[in-house]
């Protein structure tokens, strides 16, 4: 009985011994450079030459140091290169990082080149096989739109796509706006169509109004052209000319050939319309407290229209620095004194520090008093009366 339980310990271990074994060769010849084939030709050649040494140690001891010699040589051409690599590996990817496996990304660069070719249906099936394995890729999406909407003429197919992109989870905002903007530009460009121009960026401002996008959508609604527009910005219309004065030489009063401007009350009738319909469009109310300020020499309302643009949220830093500026340049122009003008552009370095813009008004800050110099009118000298001809008398003046 304990003949038998000894034998079986035996083959067991004998059996976990060859599969550990077997294991670890696996593994050896899958990490291993060396082609299947050439490893086990190593791995044989090692073995015939260890059991050469054996067979030597136990009955032929005497020519043990030349077998021993031979078979090191053997053993060191058929496994010096894998010591090296094995010793040296760690260090050289720990400098290369050639270790880490590369992150998976899709691959467009094909797409692309049969679209510059112009097989554009080559391309956007290249481009939704990549999709298909990486479903959430915002480039892929916008290149399969592009090419759907720019290349194939297919604007319903590229607006599919946009929505599916407005829809996937985990992207950004600010990715979304920028492509719903996109499908409003193809629409304006390609299909002059600025109804649903209209409509797209509607949806951009409803589902990410604090986005920078939305603020520039609000700004392109405001200013939206009707279809005859793109129309006639598209088609050269032909250029009628009114009928000029007659005889222009020999009228009495003289001609202005410039067209009268408007006056400032229906200017500024029709900026109060528009901004009660579009309060987000800054250049409106710009024009409007300029209008205010230089047509009604009413400085406190064009400073009020002013803050309402400063204190936007949407406002980027150079446009609050450029209406600092305005409302400094409409103070200096209407009479305001230095320490008020000062305030103004000292706000630009506290709204704005540590920016270009600051800085820009830190050096009109320091030339601030040359320019008061500058606008100020040069005073009128009054001269004497003295006697006339004086040149032409018959005796000189005492």
């Amino acid at each position: 009985m304990n003949r038998w339980w000894q034998s079986a310990v035996s083959l067991v271990s004998l059996l976990l011994g060859g599969a550990f074994i077997t294991w670890m060769l696996w593994q050896w010849m899958r990490r291993s450079r060396d082609e299947p084939l050439r490893l086990v030709a190593k791995w044989i050649v090692t073995a015939l030459c260890v059991l050469a040494m054996v067979w030597t140690y136990t009955f032929f001891i005497l020519a043990v140091p030349i077998v021993a010699a031979v078979c090191g040589m053997i053993l060191s051409i058929l496994w010096t290169p894998n010591i090296v690599e094995t010793l040296l590996r760690p260090l050289w990817h720990a400098w290369t990082g050639e270790d880490e496996s590369p992150e998976p990304k899709p691959f467009y660069s094909i797409a692309r080149a049969k679209r510059q070719r112009g097989q554009y249906a080559a391309a956007l099936a290249d481009v939704r096989a990549q999709l298909n394995r990486f479903p959430d890729d915002v480039e892929g999406h916008m290149l399969a739109a592009e090419i759907l909407a720019e290349n194939m003429g297919d604007l319903e197919q590229a607006e599919d796509t946009i929505q599916q992109l407005c829809q996937l989870p985990g992207h950004s905002p600010q990715n979304a706006a920028y492509a719903l903007a996109t499908l409003a530009d193809w629409y304006l460009r390609i299909r002059r169509d600025p109804e649903n121009a209209r409509r797209i960026l509607e949806q951009l401002v409803e589902q990410y109004p604090e986005t920078d996008l939305a603020v520039t959508a609000r700004q392109r609604l405001a200013r939206m052209p009707s279809a005859e527009q793109l129309l006639q910005t598209h088609e050269s219309a032909p250029i009628r000319l009114r009928k000029g004065i007659e005889n222009i030489g020999l009228q009495r009063a003289p001609v202005s050939l410039v067209p009268p401007e408007e006056p400032p009350e229906v200017l500024a009738a029709r900026y109060v319309e528009h901004l009660q319909r579009f309060p987000d469009d800054f250049e409106t109310r710009e024009k409007l407290a300029v209008l205010y300020a230089d047509a009604f020499q009413r400085l406190d309302l064009a400073q009020h229209q002013l803050e309402q643009l400063i204190h936007h949220a949407g406002a980027s830093p150079a446009q609050v620095a450029h209406w600092l500026n305005l409302l400094a340049d409409l103070q200096i122009r209407h009479g305001c004194d230095e320490p008020t003008v000062r305030a103004t552009l000292e706000k630009i370095e506290a709204l704005l520090p540590d920016s270009p813009q600051a800085e820009q008004a830190r050096r009109r800050l320091n030339l601030l008093g040359l320019e008061f110099k500058r606008r100020k009118k040069p005073a009128v000298v009054q001269l004497g009366v003295y006697e006339q001809n004086l040149g032409l008398k018959g005796r000189l003046p005492r």
